[in-house]
């Protein structure tokens, strides 16, 4: 290790060891950023081994734009209490680049796994299948079905900007299982959200109802037709509340009647009560 420290390297063997094209420090050289050690006595620039750690912190500095002129007033005169200050400013920066990251991941993934999803949708058939149990997130409001469509996206919108998530998270709205089965759907319902923090609840596992619906809102009430029949005919019930979920929407239709709507609900085989002969 001794020899390798001792050792010089040209600009080509130095770029290598940095694993970056060797015109970055010949350009580096020439802002007075970052120059050789020293030239050989043929001309030759050459750098240390004792310079690689100074080139990295350059080289992540500059990842988060980290002015030329501030990088160089630095090194002019480095120190520790100056260093930490530096340290602490681009790391609260990049902190919330990482944030932005994650959330456009965030966006990217959820688009991904709802495309997946309506890939193989067969419009107005139920499906039964069994979900995993999952945390949700409901709003503390109930939702004012009395306003206009237009007014509706506020409180979704405020809601999901409340969480931190965009609008391609899975929401949309919930209805109590005791509302519904007395026809009263402005009743208690709710926007949920299915995110995991603090104030998730978590959505039981278990044997699921589901209906895709696709076209104007007004028609929703024919896919909860069929979904009921559906369950009358096979002999299930409600187990719990229901779920609309609203997927992409806009970001992959146009118009409205092209909008694709997720109907779930837990349910359980009913009980079947025999006379006695």
């Amino acid at each position: 290790m001794k020899n390798y420290v001792e050792k010089t390297f040209s600009t080509g063997e130095f770029a290598k060891l940095l694993e970056i094209n060797k015109d970055t420090l010949l350009y580096y050289d020439k802002i007075d950023l970052f120059k050789p050690a020293g030239t050989h006595p043929n001309g030759y620039r050459y750098y240390t081994f004792e310079q690689f750690d100074q080139f990295v912190a350059i080289q992540s500095l500059r990842a988060v734009e980290l002015p030329i002129k501030e990088l160089k007033t630095y090194f002019d005169a480095p120190n520790i209490q100056a260093l930490q200050h530096l340290a602490i400013e681009q790391r609260d920066r990049v902190a919330v680049e990482i944030q932005k990251l994650q959330d456009i991941q965030f966006f990217l993934e959820r688009v991904v796994t709802l495309t997946k999803e309506m890939e193989g949708v067969s419009f107005g058939k139920v499906i039964i299948k069994k979900l995993l149990e999952e945390p949700v997130v409901y709003s503390e409001e109930k939702i004012d079905w009395s306003v206009s469509m237009e007014a509706l996206y506020e409180p979704c919108t405020h809601f999901l900007k409340k969480l931190g998530v965009k609008s391609t998270a899975a929401h949309g709205v919930v209805y109590s299982k005791e509302a519904f089965l007395k026809g009263d759907l402005e009743g208690l319902n709710y926007l949920f959200c299915r995110l995991d923090n603090a104030s998730a609840r978590n959505k039981p596992a278990g044997q699921y109802a589901i209906i895709y619906h696709q076209g104007l809102y007004d028609e929703i009430y024919k896919a909860y037709f069929a979904l009921l029949k559906h369950l009358e005919n096979e002999r299930f019930e409600l187990d719990g509340d229901i779920y609309e979920e609203y997927l992409l929407h806009s970001m992959v239709a146009k118009e409205e009647k092209d909008y694709i709507t997720k109907i779930s609900v837990k349910v359980k085989s009913r009980e079947v009560s025999y006379q006695p002969l």
